[in-house]
């Protein structure tokens, strides 16, 4: 076999073999249109999202792993715990009301935002989190922004304490839904930080 076939040779099977290698890697599924995507998302009542989140005030630093599971849309259970699996806060929010456990007494509010601040010294708007963590601003958001591909960038919301938070989605996952992957939201005083690893719908 002469040099130039086996030149031809070699150059066929590292073409082939390459194809195949890019061929058999996942391509991210293509974002649905926004109206088809808004629909999907705004009818998703059951979902449990696994984060990490950080948590910064003037006081203190703090950063955890948050287990959230919605079971509709007004029953929630939502768990912080530090990195060596210790629980911060548990949050329950049904019906009657919410309730944390705190270093290991539970107390009862009809608002689980001034419940958090009055126990931890800090909170976030969580009436809304339930929408704002699937992307949607709802009905009390303000100043909405969107990016090129119609997705809700950044808004404002004022939470139950009357604290003004700025809101700013800065990454998606790269499937149809195109969730949320990174969050992050800031007032006067306090930066929260959310990481998300996981969603289960």
């Amino acid at each position: 076999m002469s040099a130039i076939i086996k030149w031809l040779t070699v150059a066929g099977l590292l073409l082939v073999t390459s194809s195949c290698s890019l061929l058999s890697q996942p391509v991210p599924a293509p974002a649905l249109d926004n109206k088809s995507r808004l629909a999907q998302i705004t009818a998703i009542e059951q979902y449990t999202v696994q984060a990490t989140v950080g948590i910064k005030t003037p006081d203190e630093s703090l950063s955890g792993n948050l287990t959230w599971q919605q079971h509709n849309t007004e029953h929630y259970k939502a768990r912080l715990a530090n990195a060596l699996g210790i629980s911060l806060f548990e949050l329950t929010n049904n019906q009657q009301g919410s309730s944390i456990l705190l270093r290991g007494e539970r107390y009862q509010a009809v608002d689980s935002s001034t419940l958090l601040w009055q126990l931890a010294g800090w909170s976030m708007p969580l009436a809304d989190m339930p929408l704002w963590l699937k992307g949607i601003p709802g009905d009390a958001a303000t100043a909405i922004e969107y990016d090129e591909l119609g997705r809700v960038r950044a808004f404002q919301l004022t939470d139950s304490t009357g604290i003004i938070w700025q809101l700013h989605y800065q990454r998606f996952f790269a499937d149809q839904l195109a969730l949320p992957q990174r969050i992050h939201l800031t007032s006067d005083d306090t930066q929260i930080r959310f990481h998300i690893r996981s969603w289960q719908l």
